[in-house]
């Protein structure tokens, strides 16, 4: 009988992958890692983000309650008591030379001011003292800012980081250390240990971003409307000031809103300083972008201003000069042309969030 054989090919088993396959591995893992490092510090930005601007709006409504209380108290009918701090203001402030921080210096011509312009003048006064954003603008907070530090000069003082944390310490202080016609400072238990931080170790505590890092005050960011001191930028303000005034239909005769101080929605600063013959130039930052900011000068005249609460955002870059430099007229919110991309991610009171959209 014949054996039919069936020959059978046995084929050897491999025992491993070829290079090909395993840099193919490699790749889709070092791809999913990636990914996933991006989705996680994405979704860890956006955390920070609304933890941010749940901070500055907390942070924006006791500001506000407080310049109504202030503006509510300032504004009432006028008695003897609001005339003699106008003629005080006028005597005081006005008339002497500029011989310290608190002066302006008009001299005899102080007396030709008239009444109307002196009440805003005065009002502006108030709010700079209530509302400091630098040194010498409060010098009762400015001593117990000193008091607090342990430090003669600790407020103010540009310290280890350069001045960043300066404008969100007086934030700090006078909302919940200082009161204002009737309104009552508040506790330090409002604000969460992470919300308030002292980031330069100078003994003052300052409001800081859900990155850790101080956030900025502009208290007449006017610079910001008009960066060369005369015409307006509404694509750089709206950066951060999403609902500003609606620009006017050209050929109507109306003033465009950014052209409008709040404090003298009739112009009377301007039609007495024409009156005056420039007398009250000095009062004022001047027009000329290249001109530093001093003190006691107010902010760009005819100019909308709104307070301003910043931070830098994830990447850190504010994108405008501090609020202390006074050089670069970033005491008014003046934009930094070299860091400008900066503004894009900043977050503030006035934005809807980052980007200002």
């Amino acid at each position: 009988m014949r054996h039919l054989r069936i020959h059978q090919s046995v084929q050897s088993t491999r025992s491993g992958f070829t290079i090909v396959e395993l840099m193919m591995v490699v790749g889709i893992l070092l791809f999913l890692i990636a990914t996933s490092v991006f989705v996680v510090r994405n979704l860890g930005n956006t955390a920070r983000e609304k933890a941010t601007m749940s901070t500055i709006t907390k942070i924006n409504g006791l500001l506000t309650q407080r310049i109504d209380a202030l503006r509510r108290a300032s504004g009432a009918n006028r008695n003897q008591t609001d005339l003699e701090r106008l003629v005080s203001f006028r005597s005081t402030k006005l008339r002497r030379s500029t011989s310290d921080s608190t002066n302006i210096g008009l001299g005899a011509g102080a007396s030709s001011v008239s009444t109307d312009v002196l009440e805003i003048l005065v009002a502006k006064d108030l709010f700079r003292q209530y509302f400091p954003q630098v040194r010498n603008e409060n010098a009762s907070i400015d001593s117990l800012m000193d008091a607090v530090a342990g430090t003669s000069g600790a407020a103010g003082n540009l310290g280890s980081d350069g001045g960043r944390s300066v404008s969100a310490e007086y934030l700090y202080y006078f909302l919940t250390q200082h009161g204002v016609y009737g309104a009552a400072p508040l506790g330090e238990d409002n604000f969460l240990s992470t919300e308030v931080v002292d980031t330069d170790g100078d003994g003052l505590k300052e409001f800081v971003d859900s990155w850790g890092r101080p956030l900025r005050f502009y208290r007449w960011p006017t610079r910001l409307i008009k960066p060369d001191g005369v015409n307006v930028d509404r694509t750089t303000a709206g950066y951060l000031i999403s609902s500003l005034p609606a620009e006017v239909i050209s050929g109507t005769g109306q003033r465009d809103p950014l052209t409008i101080d709040p404090d003298d929605p009739k112009g009377l600063i301007q039609l007495d300083n024409q009156n005056l013959s420039g007398l009250l130039n000095p009062l004022f930052a001047a027009s000329d972008s290249s001109t530093p900011y001093t003190l006691p000068q107010y902010a760009t005249r005819d100019t909308y201003s709104i307070p301003l609460i910043v931070s830098a955002g994830q990447d850190s870059i504010l994108g405008l000069y501090e609020p202390v430099d006074a050089t670069n007229n970033g005491y008014l919110c003046h934009p930094d042309a070299a860091n400008f991309d900066g503004l894009f991610d900043n977050i503030t009171n006035h934005n809807q969030r980052a980007g200002g959209n």
